[in-house]
């Protein structure tokens, strides 16, 4: 082919997957510091908008577990108050012993199970991510202990909607961080073994992946 005529702009590269240019491959370096600032400010700038086309493209499957989450509370009360109205129907329901009992066990476990994962799943930021973490970590707790005082599983269901509800009140009451983030700055004041398991927490739901370094 002919070469192009001079101050011709390049070709177009056809190849949807190139690597985007960003400021890390075009920058030769040098400078000083005024130069370094203004990269910091650029890739700060850089992160940011890429945080923000992923929400964009998250926002129709964060409200698909919200709805998901939704959908099984009702279903999880119904379960572990009155399972005949789901089930009654079905001959392997009414034939088999105690599973009544089992479906009402399940009903409250509902909670750590889907509905707790379902709100984490659209990894929210701030004061709901800590209520949250805190909401994953309380209800298991709440499931196993619960049947020492009692056996209504109604009264258990309840019980862990009131962890869920104190600790988003907890939560916000406690006041966000001030980057809206619930950043790493406030790690200082958790235990090791805390900020060992909000870590762990995080790897599978909750804080945004593409926002860490």
């Amino acid at each position: 082919d002919p070469p192009p005529p001079p101050g011709a702009p390049p070709p177009a590269d056809d190849d949807s997957t190139s690597t985007p240019l960003t400021t890390a491959l075009c920058d030769a370096g040098g400078g000083g510091e005024s130069a370094t600032a203004l990269r910091t400010k650029i890739t700060k700038k850089e992160n940011d908008l890429s945080r923000e086309r992923r929400a964009v493209f998250r926002g129709w499957l964060k409200n698909v577990f919200l709805g998901q989450a939704l959908l099984s509370t009702g279903l999880s009360y119904v379960m572990a108050t009155n399972p005949d109205a789901l089930f009654g129907g079905f001959a392997l329901y009414r034939n088999t012993a105690n599973m009544d009992t089992s479906i009402q066990v399940l009903g409250f476990w509902w909670w750590w199970l889907f509905i707790v994962p379902s709100l984490r799943s659209r990894r929210p930021m701030g004061a709901e991510k800590k209520a949250l973490d805190i909401a994953f970590l309380g209800t298991p707790a709440i499931s196993l202990l619960s049947p020492v005082v009692t056996k209504d599983t109604g009264i258990i269901w309840f019980a862990n909607l009131a962890v869920v509800a104190g600790a988003y009140g907890f939560a916000f009451l406690a006041g966000e961080e001030e980057d809206g983030g619930g950043g790493d700055d406030d790690d200082t004041k958790q235990p090791g073994w805390l900020k060992f398991v909000y870590k762990s927490l995080d790897f599978g739901s909750g804080r945004e992946r593409g926002a860490r370094q």
